[in-house]
């Protein structure tokens, strides 16, 4: 591990800097293709309502096909090239996009393909890179680093979105993607010049098959009681949200007469909330403690989604959705950066990648379903009444924390205690 002692600045800290520096050029280049892909699906393509829940779909079914092999391997194998290869995969898979545009043949059905494969593969490079983190940092300091990777997230996501409307108006919807195509090479080099020797995983870890290792991950989680109940708000958390932003886009761009334009701005606005709960998050869990600062969040998340449903085309209506959108990503930030530095500090060393990839596996597991139950409901009942439906729906995250035993939780958990050091690279085993 490379060390990084409470009182020096992580800014100070090359490797964390270099980490930091990876995410945030991939979320600017994903900001941008997430306003160039639904463009490409609505505008271009005339994509109906079931056909964007079925592309959702897509994007959104990965993880409950590689989510647990991913944690396993995480943790069996070493982070960083699992990292580098993935974030490759993504940039060869987007270069599809505008090649496809340039020949002609762009299709929904293409579209439908490279979600599944770019999404599989982010989950492949997500996963150890999450798990990564404890391993570069000490554990004192996880809430102070997902805090700064949570301020560059929402700045990135900002710049992206912003970046992306432009680069749409000017260039087109298919060619901007060439942008996220750069952001994970630049990304991949990032990584790779980390410079802290990875700790070596447990060498245990390959004697067992990797179905055991998939059902130990599972059985961890399930009978860790703090991992397990935050477990169950993501879930309930994630579904709703998936079933909301399916088809939100879709009712802004038709029923709001929204442009790339406005779509990016509102994009942007959003993750600007972001960046403000990143840089609250450490002080409000200091000051009110976890539980009190995600039940709080989780109860003010619903009443952002208010305006959506009360505006109208124009200007007044799109400062409205803008306002709500900031105030819901800032919540949103704020929960998760809490609960993600519980995890990861109550979490064993050797199980970090396996904990992640189920909770991914389970709470991501949902936004398929959610997708096509947004889609159908989209078709027989109508956009607005179905992002109603899930904005009443959006107060079960709320309900299942404040009946769970994270409620008293004052402070977050020590770590649990290290068996002995790891091996790194370039010591002798």
């Amino acid at each position: 591990m490379s060390q990084a002692p409470a009182g020096r600045s992580l800014w100070r800290h090359g490797d964390f800097v270099r980490y930091w520096s990876a995410c945030a050029v991939d979320i600017a280049g994903s900001g941008v293709t997430g306003v160039a892909l639904p463009l490409i699906a609505v505008v271009s393509l005339h994509a109906s309502v079931w056909q964007v829940s079925l592309l959702s779909f897509a994007e959104r079914l990965p993880p409950l096909l590689v989510a647990l092999p991913a944690g396993a391997l995480a943790d069996r194998h070493r982070k960083r090239p699992l990292m580098i290869g993935a974030v490759i995969v993504c940039g060869a898979a987007f270069a599809v996009v505008p090649l496809a545009d340039a020949a002609g043949c762009l299709s929904l059905e293409l579209l439908y393909a490279l979600a599944l494969v770019t999404s599989a593969a982010s989950l492949i490079g997500s996963t150890p890179r999450i798990s990564y983190l404890p391993a570069l940092l000490p554990r004192e300091r996880l809430l102070e680093a997902n805090a700064k990777i949570g301020v560059v997230a929402s700045l990135a996501d900002t710049a992206g979105a912003q970046l992306g409307g432009a680069v749409v108006a000017l260039l087109g919807a298919a060619r901007a993607v060439y942008l996220d195509v750069a952001s994970y090479l630049a990304c991949a080099l990032l990584l790779g010049s980390i410079r802290a020797p990875e700790p070596a995983p447990d060498p245990s870890a390959r004697r067992s098959s990797l179905r055991t290792e998939i059902a130990e991950g599972v059985t961890y989680v399930v009978r860790h009681p703090t991992i397990r109940s935050l477990l169950l708000t993501g879930t309930a958390f994630t579904a709703v949200f998936a079933f909301l932003t399916t088809l939100w886009e879709v009712y802004l761009l038709r029923d709001l007469h929204g442009t790339a334009t406005v779509l990016g701005t509102l994009l942007s606005v959003a993750a600007l909330g972001g960046v403000v709960g990143a840089l609250a998050v450490r002080r409000l869990v200091d000051r009110y403690g976890p539980a009190r600062v995600m039940l709080t969040a989780l109860a003010i998340i619903p009443v952002t989604e208010v305006p959506l449903l009360l505006a109208s085309p124009g200007l007044t209506g799109q400062v409205a959705i803008a306002t709500g959108l900031f105030v819901q990503l800032a919540c949103s930030t704020v929960q998760g950066s809490t609960q993600r530095s519980i995890r990861q500090a109550v979490c064993t060393p050797g199980m970090q990648g396996r904990m992640l990839a189920t909770g991914q596996w389970i709470t991501y597991g949902t936004r398929p379903l959610a997708a096509l139950l947004a889609g159908a409901s989209g078709t027989w009942l109508g956009l607005w009444n179905t992002l109603a439906l899930g904005t009443v729906a959006l107060a079960a995250p709320f309900l299942v924390l404040l009946t769970s035993s994270i409620r008293s939780l004052h402070h977050v958990p020590a770590a649990p205690p290290v068996p002995g050091p790891p091996h790194v690279e370039g010591e002798p085993a």
